[in-house]
């Protein structure tokens, strides 16, 4: 559910809902989320945001992303609809990997920080950027991965660091936070 605040009441009220883009069984669609809203000033009528979901149950907890984008509603001039433009995999592939467990982007929404954190691996965080591109007033979105961070020296490690359970990135993107809770530093 998205809810919008109303500065007068100091309350929130329910704007819309986003279901998911595919009825499954333990999606776990929405378990992470995070909104970019470029600009200084944003507000609900600011036409440029993003909304990244993701879904670590999809496909045998492979895990997905899916991007919304902020726009028009029905009326064609009130700013009140999320429309799902593009699906963000991970390039790894494979079930069990939970793709999807944090999200995290900076405010621009141009570079996002995915984890994946299954049971029996140490995880990892994957960067990607945006490499979208526009013509004609419309805008084909895309992300590819430039990056991949392990939370252990060893890519296949077994240790159970939880590596990615929480992350934290500045507006600007500069700078990455990856929490790894498992983390036993005299046995690493």
């Amino acid at each position: 559910k998205t809810y919008v605040w109303n500065p007068s009441t100091f309350q929130y009220s329910e704007l819309n809902t986003i279901t998911p883009p595919v009825d499954a069984a333990n999606m776990n669609y929405g378990w992470a989320h995070k909104i970019a809203e470029p600009g200084a000033s944003s507000v609900r009528s600011t036409a440029t945001k993003y909304l990244f979901v993701s879904a670590i149950g999809h496909n045998s907890y492979a895990g997905r992303v899916y991007m919304y984008e902020w726009g028009l509603g029905a009326d064609g001039s009130t700013y009140d609809t999320w429309t799902q433009n593009l699906v963000i995999d991970s390039p790894d592939g494979g079930t069990g990997k939970r793709f999807g467990h944090r999200i995290e982007t900076n405010d621009n929404g141009d570079i996002l920080a995915v984890s994946s954190v299954a049971p029996g691996n140490a995880g990892k965080v994957e960067i990607f950027v945006r490499t979208s591109q526009s013509s004609d007033d419309s805008v084909q979105h895309s992300f590819s991965l430039v990056q991949t961070l392990y939370g252990t020296a060893s890519e296949d490690s077994t240790l159970n660091t939880k590596f990615g359970d929480s992350l934290a990135m500045s507006k600007d993107g500069t700078t990455l936070i990856i929490g790894a809770p498992g983390a036993d530093l005299t046995n690493q």
